[in-house]
């Protein structure tokens, strides 16, 4: 061991022993250790706090980068195929519809007082999309009547048969109807001994329609029109018939949705015979071209009737007329607004019109149209609180040949026609409509006519005024119930003395007789039994009253019938 590594061993040792000596000089001064207690308990727990892990965050992986390349070529391939070709169609919306909307078809059957037989059936196919028609039939009798039993007896027959084709843009329609009208001419004096056994002459009213016609779809756009034909053919037992050929066109175009312009075409070709003419032609054509336009509250519409008939009567100037029209509507607000017209015009009167006003015409000496000089409307109408509708107005007008019925001196059971030169017509008139919680519903109608004639003596067999009043309960969804009530008053009769020529038509030419006042209540219900069956009943003249709307014609009293209807074709 040389000299320097055994200074290295001394240097250690003698820390060794400082180190040593330090520890024992300091136990001395902490002091010394004394006798101690110690306890131990085994039911005490040493509990020490959750300390949380701590995780190490994932590194951040390098983002991955690559060299290729997406280059590729596009290899057009030309095949020999026609175009797809699409047809664009409108959405066709399936509207849930109740299940009773979908019979297509009802037969009604029916038996009341009066020998009152009632059958109706119809059917209407419309599940097709390019077409739909419609079957009815329909024969109500009353075998007997309210004077003599089978004296006035009366029944009615309707036939129909209609259809539309519809294409894309128009509509083709048409149909058939026939009607039978059998009646007596029963107004004869039945307390007189002398027609004890009396039988009245029985008439049969019979009528063939046949018209067709083309319509377009789109009503409020561009370009529209509706052209319709019709023949018709009418006769009754004795020597009077007519037929008619009729054409009616009514086109326009809209400018815009408030802007349209129009012309009507309206030409009745008609041949009527009776017993004191035959082989005349009454000849009918009118035009009329307007000018309409309308917004939420204002509608005005201004034109003319250009009018052609070769009517033959006393201090008529010319077969050519122009007449004025001029019909204005303006909304204030939905609660209130205000309308007035002013129109002339040409009204169309043939001997079938007459007929179905009053059947019991005798034989007719001459048949014209009623000239409307002018006619002034004016008044006020609105919805309030959106359940009750008003309309308050009136009309004053001034016609010539009017027509009016009058009984013949000899046969009181025939009416004769009789024209007026110049009678002005005032009319007053009010509307009201209510709809209460969809459960009750109410339309009332009044008016008030004032006739001033210039060679009658007064207005035969018109009425003076008139009141109706229209009342449904929809109590649930099995009861309907309608309560009607239709009055009319001030109706004169007349009777003419036929000795007097009809140069010398003066007041004693006529014997004047008003009618009593006509009051017709009149109850209907119907229950549904189930979707297809349901009965019901109808009560006419509950009153019992004997009402005339013509002179000698006293109408049915208490009349009833109860029947069953049903639905079929679902």
């Amino acid at each position: 061991m040389n000299k320097t590594s055994k200074n290295i061993i001394k240097v250690i040792w003698a820390g060794v022993v400082i180190l040593t000596n330090a520890f024992q000089v300091s136990a001395q001064q902490a002091g010394e250790v004394k006798d101690q207690e110690f306890v131990i308990r085994k039911d005490r727990v040493l509990t020490l706090p959750t300390q949380p892990r701590k995780f190490e965050r994932t590194p951040v992986l390098p983002v991955p980068k690559s060299d290729g390349r997406f280059d590729y070529t596009v290899n057009p391939y030309f095949l020999s195929l026609a175009p797809e070709v699409m047809q664009p169609e409108a959405a066709q919306k399936q509207w849930p519809r109740k299940r009773q909307d979908l019979y297509p078809g009802f037969a009604r059957l029916g038996f009341g007082n009066y020998s009152s037989p009632l059958f109706e059936g119809r059917f209407n196919n419309w599940e097709d999309g390019d077409y739909n028609y419609g079957v009815k039939v329909k024969h109500e009798g009353f075998y007997t009547g309210p004077v003599e039993g089978r004296n006035s007896a009366e029944n009615f027959t309707d036939v129909g048969l209609n259809g539309t084709l519809f294409r894309d843009f128009f509509q083709v329609y048409g149909g058939v109807d026939y009607y039978r009208h059998k009646f007596n001419f029963y107004g004869y004096d039945f307390e007189n001994p002398a027609l004890e056994n009396f039988i009245p002459n029985q008439n049969i009213l019979n009528t063939f329609k046949l018209h067709a016609g083309i319509q377009d779809l789109d009503r409020m756009e561009g370009f529209n029109y509706d052209v319709n034909l019709g023949m018709r053919a009418f006769n009754d037992r004795y020597e009077a018939a007519e037929t008619e050929l009729a054409l009616k066109i009514k086109s326009g175009f809209w400018f815009e949705d408030y802007l349209k312009t129009a012309i009507d075409l309206d030409l009745s070709l008609t041949r009527p015979r009776d017993e004191f003419y035959s082989d005349i032609s009454r000849n009918y054509f009118k035009v009329n071209p307007y000018v309409a336009y309308q917004n939420e509250a204002l509608k005005v519409r201004a034109g003319a009737n250009v009018v052609f008939e070769n009517d033959v009567t006393q201090n008529k100037t010319s077969d050519f007329q122009v007449f004025p029209q001029v019909i204005g509507e303006y909304m204030i607000q939905d609660e209130f607004g205000v309308y007035a017209g002013f129109e002339g015009d040409v009204h169309r009167k043939t001997y079938q019109d007459f007929v179905l006003e009053n059947p019991f015409l005798g034989p007719s000496e001459r048949l014209l149209n009623t000239i409307q000089n002018y006619e002034v409307k004016a008044g006020v109408k609105g919805v309030l609180n959106q359940e009750l509708t008003y309309e308050l107005g009136f009309g004053y007008g001034r016609f010539r040949n009017m027509h009016f019925f009058a009984n013949s001196g000899i046969d009181s059971t025939r009416f004769n026609i009789f024209y007026d030169d110049d009678t002005r017509v005032l009319n007053y008139q009010a509307k009201v409509g209510w709809e209460y919680e969809g459960w009750y519903r109410l339309l009332a109608k009044a008016n008030y006519f004032f006739y001033n004639t210039s060679t009658l003596e007064a207005a035969y067999q018109r009425p003076e005024w008139e009141l109706s009043l229209n009342n449904n309960f929809i109590l649930d969804e099995k009861w309907l119930i309608q309560f009607n009530a239709n009055v009319m008053g001030g109706i004169v009769a007349g009777i003419f003395d036929p000795l007097r020529p009809e140069a010398e038509l003066e007041s004693t030419a006529f014997r004047s007789e008003v009618l009593p006042v006509i009051i017709d209540l009149q109850l209907k219900a119907d229950y549904q039994i189930n979707d297809q069956f349901s009965v019901f009943a109808v009560g006419n003249n509950l009153l019992n009253r004997k009402n005339q709307r013509f002179l000698n014609y006293p109408v049915r009293g208490i009349q009833g019938i109860v029947g069953l209807t049903y639905k079929f074709g679902y």
